[in-house]
């Protein structure tokens, strides 16, 4: 039986996430196959430890390629933020563990609940006092936890949208709501394209750059400041 990619979940080789996610194909491997390290022992000897996936990835693997569906590119995106802000991988590990649980949800960092509510898994991270909202995410066993997302996930909100069903992100637009380049699994495979649209950005770019923007626009029947957010957002994840 061959493994079949279901319609409107996305589809994202490491390489593509990566690129989109700005971080090296290293580090996503780490989060989305965990890792080994050694422990060492009396005297000279070591021991293998093994880490597990901060990620849970879904879709099958096909001739030896590893896909990541559009809601496993979003909780890699809020993984990147708390590693970002110095989170280490073992709390953010311990975190997800708990957040799957209590949403009963295999994709808790992109719920909806993480970002929004007020009274779930995460206290604060770092120092309150300096702030007028703490960022995130001090995790202790035993103890009543909150979410205060603060500064750190507040932003995402225009960055994400939201399936009101599921709560699990549905739609993405890395460079804010404002900018009209959006990732929906549910058009071209998820690859981002001009909203409104099913045309990827990087045909566009790529067309643009080999003839002209008018050309372009002409082309794809897009008027030229969509070309040029095309290009744009092209240049920017090249730049990366």
């Amino acid at each position: 039986m061959v493994d079949v990619i279901p319609l409107g979940v996305g589809f994202y080789s490491r390489a593509e996430a990566a690129r989109l996610l700005k971080v090296t194909p290293t580090r996503l491997n780490r989060w989305i196959r965990g890792y080994t390290y050694k422990l060492r022992q009396e005297g000279e000897s070591y021991t293998k430890r093994q880490k597990s996936p901060l990620v849970h990835v879904v879709l099958p693997t096909i001739e030896n390629v590893l896909a990541l569906s559009f809601v496993e590119l979003i909780e890699l995106r809020v993984i990147k933020a708390f590693t970002d802000r110095g989170l280490p991988l073992q709390r953010i590990r311990v975190a997800a563990e708990r957040a799957i649980n209590l949403f009963q949800t295999l994709h808790p960092f992109a719920s909806k609940r993480v970002f929004t509510d007020g009274e779930l898994v995460f206290a604060e991270f770092g120092d309150s006092q300096k702030r007028d909202l703490p960022d995130v995410i001090e995790l202790t066993k035993g103890k009543h936890l909150q979410i205060h997302s603060g500064v750190l996930l507040e932003g995402y909100l225009d960055e994400v949208s939201f399936n009101q069903k599921t709560l699990l992100a549905d739609r993405w637009w890395p460079l804010s709501k404002d900018f009209p380049v959006v990732l929906d699994p549910k058009i071209a495979f998820g690859a981002p394209v001009i909203e409104g649209t099913a045309t990827r950005t990087e045909v566009i770019a790529g067309t643009a750059r080999a003839m002209s923007t008018d050309a372009a626009a002409n082309l794809y029947q897009l008027q030229k400041r969509q070309v040029e957010a095309a290009v744009q957002f092209e240049d920017l994840l090249a730049a990366a």
